[in-house]
């Protein structure tokens, strides 16, 4: 599907620019790609190359395969695009960071091989917008810098678990090496109970493991299909801003909105780019927590204050209930407030507008437990034991409309763990609304 994806994206790129560059070089640059990127395609639709004589032959053919690949990328952000454009460049931006995403997931069963295809791919269009300068070219080349690293942590997640899964493959053949092993230390009635035990253990397993590969093959199709939707969203609200910044003699007011939609579009980028970055630290154990005594009360206020845009556009009504006393937590202010806000956002986003949200705080034996009930959508029940897992959604709107990455209730979890605490999600049932509680324990020494 990546190769595809890729075909498909530099017949875009290359009519979008038809009449701005000679189009023999643009057929030129769009027939390498495909070259390339069907070259890649089949060389992966060998499994077996790996484990065969020439192995290492057919690796190096096919990281240079991969390397070219993306050199050509590299060549479409540096020589194919005006830099004065804004809106072009940001439409590379979303063009690459797409082809990026399928390729890096795509080439991660074989170590290295993801990095050889995003450096050149985004690196040179990142050195690019270096040379050109700026504050927008600056900032689009560090958020491409962070991707790359993102991306690079994600594959070599994805090579870790392909490997883990592959790695239970070979032990098939022990099961036949002590099925002839035991019948010839005696044909008992024990030894051949052992052995059944055996193959329906080693059975279940590998069932068990080819279950759980096409789980998360499925979850990573559909990840990269979200996260193209979700990149894709604020490019025509930035595209259309700019268009309407073109315009001679604007007055003061119109440039002021146009502003603030650039501004409010790239801090959605800003807070995607972040929350993938969250999880990656903390999957590989890198994330440090900033702690300090606090009052549960000032956690609320601020993540009210964060939450309260979105409900405010969606004319919900928010009712915050604090108790008069609270024992104070142990924990860090950012992150706490973050949690609160993401499930506030949660239950903004699954409420219909004008809907109720609660946010209510209680004295839980020694504890803190936080309430954020809205009469939304609901959570189907064969939903909610996976709601809080890696890139899940429970798809509450027919239409997807209301949809994510399926990160922020995963980030709320973890971040709840690193703290000592929990959170649970109840709901009755589709619209019937959801209750997400938190519980932190109470600080048990002063700071």
């Amino acid at each position: 599907m990546a190769f595809a994806v890729s075909l498909a994206s530099g017949a875009i790129v290359a009519l979008v620019l038809w009449d701005r560059f000679p189009r023999g070089w643009l057929l030129l640059w769009w027939g390498g790609v495909a070259v390339t990127a069907m070259g890649c395609y089949w060389w992966s639709r060998d499994p077996g190359a790996l484990h065969r004589e020439p192995a290492l032959r057919w690796e190096h053919c096919y990281l240079g395969a991969t390397a070219l690949h993306g050199a050509l990328w590299g060549a479409a952000g540096v020589f194919l695009f005006v830099g004065q454009d804004l809106a072009l460049q940001m439409f590379l931006s979303l063009v690459l960071v797409v082809v990026a995403t399928g390729a890096a997931i795509t080439l991660a069963p074989l170590r290295g091989a993801p990095l050889v295809f995003l450096l050149p791919a985004l690196g040179s269009y990142a050195a690019g917008l270096l040379a050109q300068g700026g504050a927008a070219p600056l900032a689009t080349a560090a958020a491409l810098a962070l991707y790359v690293a993102l991306l690079t942590a994600l594959a070599e997640q994805v090579h870790h678990a392909w490997a883990e899964t592959r790695g239970l493959r070979p032990a098939t053949p022990a099961v036949s090496d002590r099925a002839r092993c035991l019948p010839a230390a005696g044909e008992s009635a024990g030894d051949h109970q052992a052995l059944e035990r055996l193959v329906m253990e080693r059975t279940e397993q590998l069932a068990r493991s080819e279950r759980a590969l096409r789980e998360a093959n499925r979850r990573k199709d559909e990840f990269l299909a979200i996260l193209a939707h979700e990149l894709r969203n604020p490019l025509g609200p930035i595209r259309n801003a700019v268009e309407v910044m073109r315009r001679p003699n604007l007055p003061e007011a119109t440039l002021s909105w146009a502003r603030s939609v650039i501004d409010r579009q790239v801090d959605h980028l800003s807070r995607l780019v972040n929350d993938l970055l969250d999880v990656s630290r903390i999957v590989q154990g890198k994330f440090l927590l900033q702690e300090s005594l606090l009052d549960p009360a000032l956690v609320i206020e601020r993540a009210v204050e964060a939450s309260r845009p979105r409900i405010e556009a969606r004319q919900h009504r928010l009712t915050v209930t604090l108790p008069e006393q609270m024992p104070r937590i142990r924990g860090d202010l950012l992150r706490l407030a973050q949690v609160v806000s993401n499930l506030l956002d949660n239950a903004a986003k699954y409420t219909d507008a004008g809907g109720n949200i609660w946010l209510t705080v209680t004295v839980a034996g020694d504890g803190v437990a936080i309430r954020v009930r809205d009469n939304g959508l609901g959570i189907p029940p064969e939903a909610l034991p996976r709601i809080f897992d890696l890139f899940s959604q429970a798809d509450r709107s027919p239409d997807r409309t209301q949809g994510g990455l399926g990160i922020g209730l995963s980030l709320v979890r973890r971040l709840v763990e690193l703290h000592g605490g929990r959170v649970e999600a109840h709901s009755e049932g589709p619209g019937r609304g959801a209750e997400f509680v938190v519980w932190l324990p109470c600080a048990t020494r002063p700071e």
